[in-house]
């Protein structure tokens, strides 16, 4: 039995991701022809444009410049030359035909060696107009003045290229820009103007089409930019038109004068603006002839305000985003900004002024010299009478017959119980041995009152203490207010140019952001502050804006936060750019317990600070395990606080030490070993309390030491401590370590040498395989058991690229 099968026609079935490629294709392709035919109407206007009734160098320029786009499109090229035959006469159609075939040809074998360079485009289009226009001038009747009128066009040309350089990006970008540099303004304005003089012999009723046009410009630019941006429109306008015939240049005053009174009016809305062009009109028409002529035909300002009218909003408030968008709508109001600085420096001065009185009231108590003073004593004495002699039958002997001989000598015994701390039998009064009934309870009521008084005295001294760091911390307080404070009122200088660009650069990009502020402080360091729409951790900012942000500067910036500040209530983030380290730092750590117990009692940190500092600290806990780990993670961690919230070194140090000093009963040491490297600068500030020896390994091999003698911190609650300078550079390690390390050599009596050896030994530029060979080093040397905790820090330092 044979089957039957049913054979269906083959039908090519496409996926959803082929079918929207296709229809991307297709809409770029309307794109593509939608250009074109723009393109090809500008060049067929800009070819009619003619300058001093014969010569036509606006599109030639104008196609030199598309093929420096790589915008090769005959089409272009034929609205060009369709446009310069119909203002020429017949004879010069084959010098603007030469010109563009010989741009074509040239541009095709040099694209790549101009590379988009506007100066060499322009220079290669003026020579080929000036070439074109010789070649012509040989096969007809060549004079001077022909020279001259061939090397005026051709400057024209040179001129006119730089113009459209920065025009026809705007209208090939395919993002919708909506803010414009000053140059692109300009440039547009003046190309919009010689593409009215294209109009030139187009009339409506014998009412010419260009006046109508030029009028209508006018019109829109004052309207939306005011009276400086009418008059310079206008004056663009009139300079323009008034060169494509030889004729009277008044009409120049009359567009400026009619923008001008037309940006005056602005505020009485379309009518007024338009009756400020015509009043213009009139005023100028008559001073100049009496009104004999008019200039610019009543009928003419009547069909540019009809127009003008039926413009809807939207498209008027689209071109005024980017007139007003120019002039610097978004720069702060100086005046305001002025006085909310100049209250709140007053501010922040009074509250620094109220915390350093402060700080004064509670460093004015005195720390006591002596254990005891004779006010003391003298309490003494009386609670001693009181609760012995007061009951004796020898009171009224001792007391009332022989006072000062038995002050006396109950002062001596006093004296001597704070000297040596007890008191010895034979050191006792002799008359008072005698005399004394109940020596043994008088002896022991002394000694009871002393220890007393003791125990006052410590907890007085701890008062003392807690109140000089209550002064320490208002005087740190003020400190930082005053810094502040000085911060708000520095003269600032705020770069509205660099605004402008940048403004223009994100637009270009199509990022759009609410705020630009570019300043420049007292040490001349730039700041750029960008408020935009967050980007939700995306890293814009890094990404995109940083870059934008170097090319526009000339210097690479950077984020100068690690975190940016979002408004909840508007969605805004809010970030820092400031120009990046001159070097960048990097940090290898390598840590042991002492016999490889689990917990290692020194701590370290390593942190970005404020203007561009690096931050790099050791604390080694007085001996080892959790307590040892406790007191150095207290250390460490109170030292990045205090840092980060702006406390210099030396208060935060202090303010360290007082809080260790007064934190218990307990007896809390560390040894602090700080480093702060400059990254702008290469400058390092070192301060050791207490700490084992660093080193610094040269770029070049050669080894630094930097010691230190001061005692750890948390012991007594007066400290010093040793600071150093040093300058770093290309290559340098920091080599900072526990006494753990130091001491690992028991061989010789100088522990730092052993470090030196194995540095010079250790030949990789890895600060992390520095830190893990040294480590290695030092517990070879200690053999089976590993005597001290060890930590070992060797940052890196380098110049960014």
């Amino acid at each position: 039995m044979i089957e039957k099968y049913e054979l269906m026609p083959y039908k090519r079935k496409q996926s959803g991701q082929a079918k929207a490629l296709l229809g991307s294709k297709r809409i770029g392709l309307f794109y593509g022809t939608k250009q074109i035919l723009f393109l090809s109407i500008i060049g067929f206007l800009l070819g009619r444009a003619s300058i001093l009734d014969g010569l036509a160098p606006f599109g030639i320029a104008y196609f030199t410049v598309l093929l420096a786009k790589e915008r090769k499109n005959a089409l272009v090229g034929v609205g060009i030359i369709l446009g310069t035959m119909t203002v020429v006469d017949a004879g010069s159609w084959g010098k603007y035909g030469f010109a563009l075939l010989l741009s074509w040809v040239v541009f095709y074998f040099i694209k790549d060696k101009i590379q988009r360079n506007v100066f060499k485009t322009a220079l290669v289009s003026g020579t080929i107009m000036f070439l074109a226009g010789i070649l012509y001038g040989i096969f007809s009747d060549l004079y001077i003045y022909d020279l001259f009128m061939i090397g005026f066009e051709s400057v024209v040309t040179f001129v006119f290229v730089y113009i459209l350089s920065y025009a026809v990006p705007i209208a090939l970008q395919k993002t919708n820009r909506k803010i414009l540099s000053n140059e692109e303004l300009i440039c547009i304005a003046i190309t919009a103007a010689v593409l009215i003089s294209g109009f030139a012999d187009i009339s409506i009723r014998d009412y010419a089409l260009k006046n109508v046009l030029g009028i209508l410009l006018t019109l829109i630019f004052a309207y939306n930019g005011g009276a400086s941006v009418g008059a310079s429109v206008g004056v663009t306008i009139g300079i323009i038109t008034s060169m494509s015939t030889i004729g009277t240049p008044t009409v120049i005053g009359i567009y400026a004068f009619s923008g001008l009174l037309a940006g005056i009016f602005k505020d009485l809305g379309k009518l007024g603006s338009s009756m400020g062009i015509i009043m213009g009109n009139a005023i100028l028409t008559f001073y100049i002839n009496g009104s004999t002529e008019v200039i610019l035909q009543f009928e003419e300002i009547v069909m540019a305000f009809i127009i003008f009218m039926l413009i809807p909003k939207s498209i008027l408030g689209y071109t005024e985003k980017f007139v007003n968008a120019n002039g610097g709508s978004v720069q702060l109001d100086k005046a305001y900004s002025e006085r909310i600085r100049r209250i709140t420096f007053d501010r922040l001065k009074e509250f620094s002024h109220a915390f350093s009185e402060l700080a004064v009231t509670y460093g004015q108590i005195l720390e006591r010299n002596r254990l005891i003073d004779q006010q003391e004593i003298a309490g003494i004495i009386d609670q001693v009478v009181n609760k012995v002699c007061s009951q004796c039958g020898m009171c009224r002997s001792c007391w009332k017959n022989g006072f000062y001989s038995s002050y006396n000598d109950l002062v001596e015994i006093i004296t001597l119980l704070e000297s040596s701390g007890r008191i010895k039998e034979d050191k006792i009064p002799t008359i008072l041995k005698k005399r004394c009934i109940r020596l043994e309870m008088l002896l022991q009521t002394i000694y009871d009152q002393f220890e007393i008084y003791k125990i006052h005295y410590k907890w007085e001294n701890k008062l003392f203490e807690s109140r000089q760091l209550v002064a320490e911390q208002f005087q740190g307080v003020s400190e930082i207010l005053h810094r502040l404070g000085k911060e708000i009122n520095m003269d600032v200088h705020f770069k509205t140019d660099i605004e402008d660009a940048l403004y223009v650069a994100f637009d270009k990009a199509g990022i759009v952001v609410n705020k630009i502020t570019v300043f420049e402080k007292e040490n001349g360091k730039m700041e750029v502050t960008v408020e935009k729409r967050s980007c939700y951790d995306r890293k814009q900012c890094d990404e995109k804006i940083a870059p934008i942000v170097s090319q526009v500067m000339g210097v690479e910036f950077i984020r100068k936060n690690q975190h940016c500040t979002t408004d909840d209530s508007t969605d805004n983030c809010v970030f820092q750019l400031v120009a990046a380290e001159k070097y960048r730092a990097s940090t290898g750590v390598a840590r042991a317990s002492k016999d490889n117990g689990h917990i290692c009692g020194d701590s370290y940190t390593m942190m970005d600070l404020q203007d561009g500092k690096y931050m790099i600290a050791l604390s080694d806990g007085m001996g080892s395990g959790e307590k040892a780990a406790k007191e150095s993670t207290t250390t460490i961690t109170l030292l990045e606080q205090l840092l980060e919230a702006g406390f210099d070194q030396e208060t935060a140090i202090k303010t360290i030490n007082s809080i260790l000093v007064l934190k218990s009963s307990d007896e809390i040491f560390s040894t602090i070993d700080l480093s702060i490297i400059d990254l702008y600068t290469g400058r390092l500030d070192c301060i050791k309390i207490g700490a084992a020896s660093s080193f610094i390994k040269r770029g070049n091999g050669e080894i630094e030491i930097i010691k230190s003698t001061s005692l750890p911190i948390g012991i007594l609650s007066k400290i010093d401590f040793d600071s150093f300078g040093k300058k770093l550079g290309q290559g340098d390690f920091v080599i900072m370590m526990s006494d753990g390390i130091l001491d690992a050599d028991k061989q010789t009596d100088i522990k730092e040498n052993w470090v030196i050896a194995a540095l010079q030994s250790i030949h990789s530029r890895n600060p992390q395989v520095i830190a893990d060979e040294l480590m290695n080093m030092a517990i070879e040397k200690y053999g089976d058991r590993i005597e001290d905790d060890m930590t070992v820090l060797v940052t890196k330092i380098w110049e960014s690229k």
